[in-house]
């Protein structure tokens, strides 16, 4: 309009107002203004706690259940970390990972302890540059492999879903008691049924939908058959002699309908655990004096004992504890120290249902005729690393047989 605009004023008995258009301020509610001006963060809610049969002192996880927070170095100052209360400043200046507990307590207060220990181990098993592997209830490959860059990863490929399950809406039916157990049926089955016949008559549907594609020779994949039968849901109708002739077939559809775990135990976190997103163990280490590297870095260890149902020594390493499955050239065997700094490669890792690091490792290998090895007046090579090895009476027969042939 320009200039030839006007101003309109609108009166209420008598009472100038101002239009809705033109008010500068808006009304909240009191929530609305809560959240305004509330400096709470959304944080994850805790994972709840693994099953254990010992209600007084229960054994802690063995996975992080609580999600660690840091803070900016000035929030820091301040002790403010987005919580409800401000965090002590003695423990805010020298603490820079935190996980609370409870974020008001009946004492109006927020527990809190640091998370330092899950955070480092995180970043030191980054370091040492360990992929994730699939255990044996997520694939089938042979335990008895010793290809590192064989084994799949619990990432299948980067354009692809995962093709396994490792979350379950349904409960593991071992664990439950034989009250839950008629509690389960009586609160979740038995009110299902209506669902599940409607459910085996879409499946049925489908299958045989797949088997005239397929005899027609036609690929169609399982997106476009669940199609297809939504086209068709009232031609959906449940054969029940194809049922009774595989009971094999109507057992997995029960599982299926259900969403319980069937081969074993599930996953309490995503087999991965969080700890590295790598999707291959086929990749090269690059080192920038030397170039692409054959082999995988080597990580510095100590020997901690000998686990006697493992019949295996049992490795630290990067602050977890790992399985050792051959010993190197060299080694002291059962007579290692366990102040004494020695090299391991990765062989295995995988995350067990129970949310714990099964890492496999073997002694490093080292090359003949490397600066730390020296050959000893019979011949025979000395590791200097490893120190002096004391003489055996297989080396004093050795030497005698050595001085006998001289003569």
């Amino acid at each position: 309009m320009g200039d030839n605009s006007t101003k309109v004023e609108v009166r209420i008995a008598g009472v100038p107002t101002i239009p809705p258009n033109l008010m500068s301020s808006k009304k909240y509610s009191p929530a609305a203004n809560l959240l305004r001006h509330s400096r709470l963060m959304a944080m994850p809610a805790p994972l709840p706690p693994a099953p254990t049969h010992n209600i007084f002192s229960p054994p802690p996880a063995p996975h992080p259940t609580v999600q660690a927070i840091t803070t900016p170095p000035s929030s820091a100052f301040r002790g403010d970390w987005g919580l409800k209360r401000d965090i002590p400043l003695r423990v805010s200046h020298s603490t820079k990972y935190l996980r609370y507990n409870e974020l008001d307590t009946l004492e109006h207060m927020t527990t809190f302890e640091s998370a330092h220990d899950d955070v480092i181990t995180l970043k030191k098993w980054q370091e040492m540059d360990i992929t994730i592997s699939k255990d044996a209830i997520l694939d089938n490959y042979s335990s008895m492999s010793s290809s590192f860059a064989a084994r799949p990863t619990v990432f299948d490929s980067d354009t692809k879903a995962e093709s396994y399950k490792w979350r379950y809406n349904g409960p593991y039916l071992a664990d439950m008691t034989a009250g839950e157990m008629r509690d389960y049926i009586t609160k979740h089955v038995k009110p299902r049924q209506a669902e599940f016949y409607k459910f085996v008559a879409r499946k049925q549907f489908m299958e045989r939908l797949r088997e005239q594609h397929t005899g027609s020779g036609k690929d169609i994949s399982y997106a476009e058959l669940q199609i297809e039968a939504e086209k068709h849901s009232e031609e959906h109708e449940v054969d029940i002699l194809e049922l009774r002739a595989n009971s094999n077939s109507l057992e997995k559809l029960v599982y299926e309908f259900l969403d319980i775990p069937v081969q074993g135990r599930p996953h309490r976190t995503h087999p991965s655990a969080g700890l590295y997103y790598a999707r291959s163990h086929a990749r090269m280490q690059n080192n920038p004096e030397t170039g692409a590297q054959n082999q995988r870095k080597a990580i510095p260890g100590r020997e901690l004992n000998h686990n006697k149902e493992l019949n295996t020594k049992m490795i630290g390493l990067g602050g977890v504890v790992a399985r050792l499955s051959r010993t190197g050239f060299g080694s002291r065997g059962s007579q290692g120290s366990r102040f004494e700094v020695r090299k391991f490669m990765p062989m295995k890792a995988v995350v067990n249902p129970s949310g714990k690091i099964q890492l496999e490792v073997e002694e490093e290998m080292p090359a003949w005729g490397a600066s730390h090895y020296k050959l000893q007046p019979n011949g025979r090579p000395r590791n200097w690393a490893l120190g002096e090895r004391k003489s055996t009476n297989t080396d004093s027969i050795i030497d005698m047989l050595a001085n006998y042939k001289k003569k």
